[in-house]
């Protein structure tokens, strides 16, 4: 079973970063979840917010032995993953509104699209009544499940609403921070308060970066104190995520002050250990032999182009010699690479 990306990537991008994650996978052994951070229950509102949208209530089949309505097959997208998320209840039995919550949501929803929201809406009960929640939990699950609908809606309204404002990032984002607030009450925090910690992070990041006012260090001081007052998961999330470009940087300042292969080496060893060693110094002679089968592509390539004087043939001839030296998606890569060198005006 694989787990369910959720979260786009620029395919250009993707190409020429290739290398980066390969790097990682060459680790000795794979950096073992963080612990977990200790739930802490959301208060409930003691009685349902008035008003929850009627429209996200299915009506579905129901089996002629149970009272739960009868689902079709899962979509095409959600077929052969894993669930994401969870359902947590703290000591007296009451639900944690959490982001694990808004990502098992979120699962479900991915697939608007290929079923209409009353059939997700359905899933996402099943799933949770799967899980035996406590009654009060089953709940309050529920109704946070339709005010965050609710709340989608709004907040696709307002996405439309505010095309073409003149609107700033910071002045966006806090509108979305008080259409939370306004559907989902206290809830908001639990499924939004790390993210909105983040951005509001990010949206002062920017504003120091842009302040000519400020010297260097002085620039970096304040990033630095902003950086303290992201969520702990996050900061280490992304210190994971930046620790093979450091890697690289730092080899790569290595090779450029002389230093010998067995120097190089010697540095993988104390840093990453024997076993992602060998495979580094592996994926090095895969690069060097990609480089070499594209310098000599590119070479021949430049040959056609002085012997070919028929631009149609000429095409034809580049095409061919394209397909017979490259597999399909070394061919992106390739087509990739020209275009980065095009645009950056190379030869």
């Amino acid at each position: 079973m694989k787990r369910r990306a959720v979260i786009p990537v620029a395919a250009l991008c993707a190409l020429l970063g290739a290398g980066v994650f390969s790097w990682w996978k060459a680790r000795a052994t794979p950096t073992p979840p963080g612990p977990a951070v200790a739930a802490v229950s959301t208060p409930m509102p003691s009685a349902p917010r008035v008003g929850t949208p009627a429209p996200h209530r299915a009506v579905l089949t129901a089996s002629p032995t149970s009272a739960t309505p009868t689902l079709p097959p899962m979509p095409g997208s959600l077929q052969d993953t894993e669930e994401d998320g969870s359902a947590q209840v703290d000591a007296s039995g009451h639900l944690v509104v959490s982001v694990d919550l808004r990502r098992l949501f979120d699962y479900y929803l991915s697939a608007m699209g290929e079923e209409g929201l009353p059939v997700i809406r359905e899933r996402i009960l099943a799933s949770l009544r799967a899980k035996n929640l406590p009654a009060a939990a089953m709940e309050e699950a529920v109704r946070v499940l339709d005010d965050y609908l609710a709340y989608r809606d709004a907040a696709r309204t307002f996405a439309a609403n505010q095309r073409g404002a003149e609107l700033d990032l910071g002045a966006r984002l806090e509108s979305l921070r008080e259409l939370r607030r306004e559907h989902l009450g206290p809830w908001a925090e639990g499924l939004f308060g790390d993210e909105e910690r983040v951005d509001a992070v990010s949206v002062e990041r920017m504003k120091l970066q842009q302040d000519t006012t400020l010297s260097p260090e002085e620039r970096e001081r304040r990033i630095a104190a902003l950086d303290e007052q992201l969520p702990a998961e996050y900061r280490a999330s992304r210190d994971e995520a930046l620790r093979p470009l450091r890697q690289q940087a730092v080899e790569r300042e290595l090779v450029e002050s002389g230093a010998s292969a067995e120097d190089l080496r010697q540095h993988r060893l104390a840093t990453v250990g024997a076993e992602a060693t060998e495979r580094l110094e592996a994926m090095d002679r895969e690069e060097a032999e990609w480089k070499r089968r594209l310098a000599e592509f590119r070479s021949r390539r430049e040959a056609l182009g002085q012997s070919e004087p028929n631009p149609a043939a000429r095409q034809a001839a580049v095409q061919r010699l394209l397909f017979d030296s490259f597999t399909p998606e070394e061919r992106l890569r390739v087509e990739a690479l020209d275009a980065i060198d095009a645009a950056a005006g190379a030869p």
